[in-house]
């Protein structure tokens, strides 16, 4: 009698299930309207003082100013240095394909005309949403994520509401807080109780 053993390949199939979306919860921390505005260290969650190592994201003058470390890259309209940061809508994708804004030699850059009007800018007061890249302060990623924000240039305070990225390097839709990658299927799940059965052949 042979034994035929399922359990090495269905382990690999519900182990590409665990990657997931991590998700800051609701943070609303408020962007001053100084120069020095707030320095965010996404991954960690948390804000860190002026220029601390690992800080991803500083928004100043409520919101109407954007600088960014080498560790994250906002969408923008073009990859050009100081190229604005897009305003997405809740929905929208992130990921490989999307424009990042280009960093300069010593890897840092800014955005400056983001807030305003026209097509693709943020409206004063009201929320939207930054895509972003983002490489982990363990030096994992780059990672796609969004970032829901209320940005200002009428001298107002502005908000960084909540954020999430895909830890797999997956993309990412906008306003969501759950993985792209799905949860095991029906069809997965049966297979897994397949699994606790050996397929039998008696040899004549």
């Amino acid at each position: 009698m042979k034994i035929i053993s399922l359990l090495v390949p269905l382990s690999l199939l519900v182990a590409q299930s665990h990657a997931a979306v991590i998700y800051s919860g609701l943070k609303d921390f408020i962007i001053t309207t100084n120069f020095d505005g707030i320095y965010l260290d996404v991954d960690a969650g948390n804000l860190v003082a002026i220029d601390t190592v690992g800080w991803d994201i500083n928004p100043f003058f409520g919101g109407e100013g954007i600088a960014n470390s080498p560790s994250f890259h906002p969408v923008a309209a073009t990859v050009a240095l100081d190229a604005p940061v897009l305003n997405l809508t809740s929905g929208q994708t992130v990921d490989g394909s999307s424009l990042f804004a280009s960093t300069y030699p010593g890897g840092y850059s800014s955005s400056a005309i983001h807030v305003g009007n026209s097509a693709g800018q943020f409206v004063s007061g009201s929320e939207g949403y930054i895509g972003f890249s983002i490489t982990t302060n363990d030096s994992l990623g780059p990672y796609f994520g969004w970032m829901r924000v209320v940005l200002a240039n009428n001298g107002s305070t502005g908000l960084i509401r909540d954020w999430a990225y895909e830890d797999s390097g997956l993309g990412i839709t906008t306003g969501t807080a759950t993985s792209a990658i799905p949860e095991p299927t029906v069809l997965t799940l049966g297979l897994v109780c397949a699994a606790g059965f050996t397929l039998r052949r008696r040899r004549s």
